[in-house]
């Protein structure tokens, strides 16, 4: 499923992608969303999800705080955020700092590497 800012899917590794889509800011109604649709695509289940940021978005102070909170996080075991350029890997390390996850979450420069590492997680 997907809004105009976000897409969520259900790869077939078994772990949930979120794709932000470029240009676009994420609103708490857009993290909210990614929830629910992660809940339906896997099931009720936990599974490792793969944050792909895009060419470059936003996400406002609302989106950061619940998407590292324990009822954002209820269908994830750990999140990878993938980032396609300086100004990303800045914003990305920025949550982590700020924001404090509550599942394990790593910041990757490559897609491959983040999936294998998501992959540990898968049970």
């Amino acid at each position: 499923m997907k809004t105009k800012t976000i897409e969520v899917t259900l790869m077939k590794e078994g772990i949930l992608h979120i794709h932000l889509k470029a240009h676009s800011e994420i609103t708490l109604n857009d993290a909210v969303f990614a929830v629910e649709e992660m809940g339906k695509l896997a099931n009720g289940k936990k599974r490792p999800v793969f944050i792909d940021a895009g060419e470059f978005c936003t996400i406002d102070k609302e989106a950061r705080i619940f998407s590292a909170s324990e009822e954002s996080n209820i269908y994830t075991l750990a999140d990878a955020i993938a980032y396609n350029n300086l100004g990303q890997k800045l914003i990305a390390n920025f949550y982590l700092k700020q924001n404090n996850p509550s599942v394990p979450t790593k910041v990757f420069s490559e897609t491959e590497e983040a999936i294998k590492w998501l992959k540990t997680f898968l049970k």
